[in-house]
């Protein structure tokens, strides 16, 4: 078995403690005790490598706040691209269940991308053949994507020629 050097070790055996699925507790691989009291040194902080809990070195981010905000948007920018792709929402949107679709609905909402949460829903609801879907009977995705985020729908009128 190889593990990585790092990796944080049991206090009762050295083995190597497992980095767990959520709500599950940090265990030794080889005796089963769980990971109680142990601290990482100042400098460091602990987190996943290959399945394991390992101790890396904490290191200052070099970016300031707007460079870290624009790397934000640039990799929102992304994925509207990518999921806001009409043949690309219809292939890949059915294979993700409701709540998974909404949340990144959701995501590409609260980045700016309207167009691109609401493509990818339409996609999600043609693509979807569960029986329980939510989304198949939605004739407003705009209102659907602006009510997901907390947003105000907008009241739509009646427009006339006589109005202009």
């Amino acid at each position: 078995m190889k593990v990585p050097s790092n990796v944080v070790r049991c206090a009762v055996d050295s083995g190597p403690i497992v980095y767990p699925l959520p709500g599950i507790p940090y265990r030794c691989q080889t005796c089963g005790e769980s990971l109680k009291g142990a601290e990482h040194p100042p400098g460091t902080h602990w987190e996943e490598s290959y399945g394991y809990l390992v101790e890396v070195e904490t290191e200052e981010d070099p970016r300031d706040t707007e460079e870290e905000v624009a790397d934000l948007y640039s990799a929102i920018e992304t994925f509207a691209s990518i999921l806001g792709d009409g043949l690309t929402a219809c292939h890949v949107g059915g294979s993700f269940t409701c709540s998974e679709a909404d949340r990144m609905a959701a995501a590409l909402m609260e980045g700016g991308h309207k167009q691109a949460a609401m493509t990818f829903l339409e996609g999600h609801a043609t693509g979807d053949d569960d029986p329980d879907d939510t989304h198949p009977d939605i004739e407003d995705f705009e209102a659907y994507v602006l009510k997901l985020v907390g947003q105000r729908v907008p009241e739509l009128i009646e427009y006339t020629e006589e109005q202009a």
